[in-house]
């Protein structure tokens, strides 16, 4: 049954259950309470005057002086609150009174030094023995009346359950208004939810409030936002992986293509090929096997990017001659496409820390793709530049090949992207991803800057850890 009440409902019988059980002890308990304290008052003031006046009439009682016991009496019975006075000897025998005769009862007479309310609750009687020199001579019985107290009591206790009233019901509505406010709040981010869970990943929870409620709802919101991303990233690196395997089916298959031709020539047209058109189907070969090559080593890298983080090795590194190293790598492909490469490097040297294998490796690739997507004739310019300012040098590797549309220069350092003017020429677009995981790595970073047409320009930033002349 209560499983299927909204927390709003729960909320409210809660919360007024607690008031009302409060409520509830407090009228029972308090005014109990005050009467305890208001007879203790009494019964302390009638101890007092009873032991008062039996040490006044002593004398009187004594001497059976009738007229002194009762010009002591009248001087007490100016007391409202006193209902009567009697006076007896020790045989019982009254020896003054005043207003007995309105007593209902004697239920105290034949007791001694006893105290107590009458049985109809409206008198409180104290009796207290007259002693002359130690010994009992009589003893005074006095009626204090607690009715006016038991009025005011009753009336205390109207008011009081009054306000208690006033109070449940202001509670109630405070209380109301206020799990209208959580429950709001909490429905909001409930419903923000369901329309999550429909798969409308654009909208969010309200932030109503700036308290633990509030928070939740801003952290629901961003826990969303990363899914949203997550969910985005995901969908993106599904269709890169998709035509990453586009490509790389395309790019398998043109050198086996190229491979299976040249075999088929070589197999049936052996006896009418001259020597140098066998040479020439056989370096076709040995070129599409080098292509093939060069993509499983792309996908090795790719791969293995993760691991080599593990195997990173920190060595003092001259950034010239790993410069210097890979244009020599490059410079025999460069030179089948007259390609010229030109290199401008200061006479000192500029040292940092780092892994000398990655690093030509990301220079390999840098200067590689520079002569990948240049024209045949044309020139590439690689420098390096020191910045005092930020203490850091600039590798720049600049060619003049058919450049990097605008909309894919963003996406470059991606993997498996590949540039929407690349779809003839050779690739994987591992390279780049992994040459910028590597030199951050360095603690570096890697830009490009590009217009179509008219070329690229690479600048590989790292820091100095000093200069060596």
């Amino acid at each position: 049954m209560l499983n299927r009440l909204s927390l709003r409902t729960k909320l409210v019988f809660l919360l007024c259950g607690f008031i009302a059980s409060i409520s509830f002890g407090l009228t029972l308990l308090l005014p109990a309470k005050l009467e305890d304290e208001a007879l203790i008052t009494v019964a302390n003031l009638s101890k007092t005057m009873t032991e008062m006046t039996s040490n006044n009439i002593s004398s009187g009682v004594l001497f059976a002086d009738t007229l002194a016991i009762k010009d002591e009496l009248l001087t007490i019975k100016k007391s409202t609150s006193i209902e009567f006075i009697v006076v007896r000897d020790t045989t019982g025998v009254i020896l003054g009174s005043i207003d007995y005769d309105q007593v209902k009862g004697t239920e105290f007479d034949g007791r001694k030094d006893t105290t107590g309310i009458t049985s109809e609750g409206s008198i409180y009687c104290v009796v207290q023995p007259i002693k002359h020199d130690g010994i009992i001579i009589g003893k005074l019985t006095l009626g204090v009346s607690i009715q006016t107290i038991r009025d005011q009591l009753d009336s205390t206790k109207r008011t009081f359950l009054l306000i208690v009233i006033v109070l449940f019901v202001i509670g109630a509505i405070l209380i109301y208004f206020f799990s209208r406010f959580i429950t709001n709040s909490l429905r909001s981010v409930v419903e923000s939810a369901e329309i999550i869970t429909s798969g409308d990943l654009s909208h969010r929870a309200s932030v109503l409030s700036h308290d633990e409620i509030g928070h939740l709802a801003a952290s629901f919101n961003t826990m969303v936002d990363n899914l949203q991303k997550a969910l985005i990233k995901e969908r993106d690196m599904r269709l890169l992986k998709t035509r990453f395997v586009n490509t790389i089916s395309h790019e398998f298959r043109t050198p086996l293509t190229g491979i299976g031709i040249s075999a088929d020539i070589l197999e049936h047209y052996d006896e009418i090929l001259t020597l140098e058109q066998k040479k020439s189907e056989i370096n076709k070969i040995k070129q599409r096997v080098s292509e093939l090559t060069d993509l499983m080593d792309d996908f090795l890298l790719h791969s293995t990017v993760e691991s080599l983080r593990e195997f990173f090795t920190v060595t003092p590194i001259n950034v010239r001659l790993i410069l210097e190293h890979s244009i020599d790598d490059i410079r025999r492909i460069a030179q089948e496409e007259e390609i010229t490469i030109n290199s401008n490097f200061a006479e000192e040297s500029y040292i940092i820390q780092g892994d000398a294998n990655i690093l030509h490796y990301v220079c390999s690739s840098i200067i590689s793709n520079a002569v990948k997507f240049s024209r045949k004739g044309g020139e590439i310019y690689i420098s390096i530049n020191y910045s005092s300012n930020r203490d850091t040098i600039s590798i720049v590797i600049q060619d003049f090949g058919i450049g990097i549309p605008e909309s894919d220069i963003d996406f470059i350092f991606t993997q498996f992207y590949r540039g929407s003017n690349t779809a003839e020429i050779p690739g994987t677009g591992i390279g780049l991803s992994i040459s910028k995981e590597f030199i951050e790595l360095h603690n570096g970073r890697i830009t490009a800057q590009s217009t179509p047409t008219q070329g690229t320009i690479f600048t590989i930033e790292l820091p100095v850890v000093y200069k060596k002349f």
